[in-house]
């Protein structure tokens, strides 16, 4: 696959860029899959989603869009709500001149906290919603409980002292976190029950960046998919999305973890990515 990287913006001194897949001329949808990676907003990068699916994606006639985003703690949630609105105005404008595309029509599709982010989208004042949303297992509030308290999961992990997550911290905007170190960090407030609190500022609320019912029965169409044993983010969030937007598809698979499609061998995983592109073709 041919990729190209541009750079849509800058935090501090650190750049912010997305990688452009261009789909094949004879198979062309016209439409373009701009995709926000999970991480719990604290690690990972844009180039977290399996070669094999964007490929599935591309060959199915999208082009496809991954963009940085800048991660917390050292950044906090109106930098990260920013950052994206700015590579989505990047897109708009750049589209047809840079790209070569001849629409600016494009698919929201986030994993975990880059669906959270994709669904917290429509709710700001965008110049062109998206045509459609793909959320996989996500959450659209950070008002939940049982966002907002230790996680009995992580829980069972060693437990982590704050000197230790202090050494992991950077002293500057970082938009690629590794796993091997930053998932430390997120175990860290997942435990701690301070997740949620660390992504905002002092005097911010949760609400600000949560979605009401009404939000939600705002939202385009949208497909869902989560395990009913997620161990990160309940199932209820993706219940919920289910019962309260009007156009949804939903695909739930049972005894799997959370991202259960980072192991692309899984039928579930191939499952999935089959009813994502079927469900594409019936979106105008």
């Amino acid at each position: 696959m041919k990729t190209t990287t541009v750079q849509y913006g800058s935090i501090g001194q650190i750049p912010l860029e997305g990688t452009f897949i261009k789909a094949e001329q004879k198979n062309r949808k016209e439409k373009t899959m701009i995709y926000i990676h999970g991480g719990g907003l604290v690690y990972g990068s844009r180039d977290d989603l399996p070669d094999v699916y964007i490929q599935k994606l591309v060959n199915a006639g999208y082009d496809f869009f991954s963009i940085d985003y800048p991660l917390a703690p050292e950044s906090k949630l109106d930098d990260i709500v920013n950052s994206i609105q700015k590579a989505l105005q990047w897109f708009n404008a750049h589209a047809s001149s840079i790209l070569e595309l001849s629409t600016t029509d494009y698919i929201l599709f986030g994993r975990s906290s880059g669906a959270y982010l994709s669904l917290l989208m429509n709710k700001q004042a965008l110049f062109k919603r998206p045509l459609a949303i793909i959320c996989l297992y996500g959450y659209y509030s950070l008002m939940d409980g049982r966002l907002k308290g230790p996680n009995r999961y992580y829980a069972k992990f060693p437990k982590m002292k704050y000197n230790d997550l202090l050494k992991l911290l950077e002293d500057k905007p970082i938009v690629n976190g590794p796993l091997e170190k930053r998932y430390s960090i997120y175990l860290y407030y997942r435990q701690t029950g301070k997740w949620v609190y660390q992504l905002i500022k002092e005097q911010e609320s949760l609400s600000t960046y949560s979605l009401t019912e009404e939000d939600l029965k705002e939202l385009p169409p949208t497909f869902l998919s989560a395990s009913t044993d997620d161990q990160d983010v309940p199932y209820h969030f993706t219940e919920t999305l289910a019962q309260s937007i009007p156009k949804n598809e939903l695909f739930t698979v049972n005894g799997l973890e959370h991202d259960f499609d980072r192991h692309v061998n899984l039928v579930e995983s191939e499952t999935l990515y089959y009813k994502i592109i079927n469900w594409l073709d019936t979106i105008d």
